[in-house]
């Protein structure tokens, strides 16, 4: 009798679980007028986040001690990098190619705010360097490197690559 009642409850508990299975997930209706979201999620980041023109200021203190900045140039087809020094202020043309970098400002600790973009001292604990790279034919382009993160919002380029290895100091 006990092996009967286990075996019957068995068949029940196997017949609900196969029941559940075949439930058709339900999607979340989106308003009408709303888009899909057709792909999953979207990509995370701020590639579509609209841009906001912060003013750069660079004290007296930064202006005073530091002088250039020292950035890492790679040659991609070459597989070799070299350091060079460039004045704040200055351009770099990369050899061999006709890409030019502009170094328009040294921040030893970067510091953006809802306004500006500062340094909040003196001392390099995150060095960034405002940069503008052309090349004729293409459009400019003006960011910041990071010594402490060279991925963020890293300059690409099919045979160039730049990175900031950090200031120098007068």
């Amino acid at each position: 009798m006990q092996k009967q009642m286990a075996a019957a409850i068995l068949v029940v508990s196997l017949v609900f679980s196969f029941a559940g299975c075949k439930k058709e997930e339900q999607k979340p209706q989106l308003p009408a007028g709303h888009p899909g979201m057709e792909g999953g999620m979207p990509q995370m980041g701020m590639q579509n986040a609209p841009k906001i023109d912060r003013k750069v200021v660079v004290s007296r203190e930064v202006k005073a001690k530091w002088k250039a900045v020292k950035l890492v140039i790679e040659d991609k087809s070459a597989k070799a990098s070299k350091e060079y020094t460039v004045a704040i202020g200055s351009d770099l043309v990369v050899p061999n190619t006709k890409v030019t970098i502009k170094v328009l400002a040294f921040l030893p600790q970067f510091s953006m705010g809802d306004q500006e973009i500062t340094s909040k001292s003196n001392e390099p604990l995150m060095p960034a360097a405002q940069v503008s790279i052309q090349e004729p034919g293409k459009p400019e382009w003006k960011g910041w490197l990071f010594a402490a993160a060279p991925d963020m919002h890293p300059y690409e380029h099919e045979k160039v690559g730049v990175k900031l290895a950090g200031g120098v100091a007068k």
